[in-house]
């Protein structure tokens, strides 16, 4: 449920620009959505302090994961060996590098094993759309947690022949949130992060996210039986969307 078919999200950026308060506004349209808007920061206050909330854990997190992505979707070329040292030193978090042909017979893979099944088949069938350059993604439930696929196609004669992929667990960025207990973070498949309580983490899953996800990119949602809202902002991640929400602050 969101609060206007209009709305100005206004966020805070602490963490990411040391002490100076600065305001990040995204403005969207229904059925005009941009879903990672451009950011524009100027100085000011906010008047919601759920909003301020939400901004001040979600922002380290999401810009770490912005680089990551900029970083893949700027390969797509065969990776040489020391793009896969650049990524695993600038990104401890990442969990490894696969490289695919589109046969899907795996040509490189750093670390050569890992703890969670790894299951390609849902980007490999991509087939010729690989072709159209764009990075994509996929969020895989696996018994030991999801983990996140961010995934480019590397070519030859303009044809895509492989992809480059790059998988981590979410439960790693967390380390980058300054109050993770406070934060969760869906995706409409899986709990990414539960914060500090896994019961409501469920509950807020099992919200039409996928229809809700259609028409708005934040809003608020309503556990009736805990008496208690929630204030979420979706940021996406190629295809995927990531959902990040925070109980509402008390109005003094």
């Amino acid at each position: 449920m969101t609060r206007k078919h209009l709305l100005v999200f206004v966020l805070v950026a602490f963490a990411l620009l040391g002490c100076t308060k600065v305001k990040k506004t995204y403005k969207w349209v229904k059925n005009g959505i941009d879903p990672n808007p451009q950011i524009e920061l100027k100085p000011g206050e906010f008047s919601d302090a759920s909003q301020e909330l939400l901004a001040k854990l979600f922002l380290p997190v999401d810009a770490k994961l912005q680089e990551l992505i900029r970083v893949v979707e700027s390969q797509d070329a065969y990776p040489e060996k020391a793009w896969f040292q650049i990524v695993f030193t600038r990104y401890p978090w990442v969990s490894g590098v696969i490289v695919v042909e589109s046969t899907g017979e795996i040509i490189d893979q750093q670390p050569g094993y890992s703890l969670k099944p790894i299951d390609l088949k849902p980007l490999l069938d991509v087939g010729e759309a690989w072709n159209d350059g764009r990075m994509r993604s996929l969020v895989q439930p696996t018994d030991l947690g999801p983990e996140i696929y961010l995934a480019n196609a590397y070519t030859k004669n303009r044809s895509w022949i492989g992809l480059t992929v790059v998988h981590f667990d979410f439960r790693n960025l967390m380390q980058f949130c300054p109050a993770p207990d406070k934060l969760i973070v869906l995706s409409p498949k899986a709990i990414l992060w539960p914060g500090g309580d896994e019961d409501t983490a469920k509950q807020l899953l099992d919200f039409p996210w996928a229809k809700m996800l259609a028409s708005d990119v934040e809003g608020q949602v309503e556990l009736k039986d805990a008496r208690a809202t929630y204030t979420w902002l979706a940021r996406y991640v190629g295809d995927e969307p990531i959902v990040y929400l925070v109980r509402d602050v008390p109005q003094s």
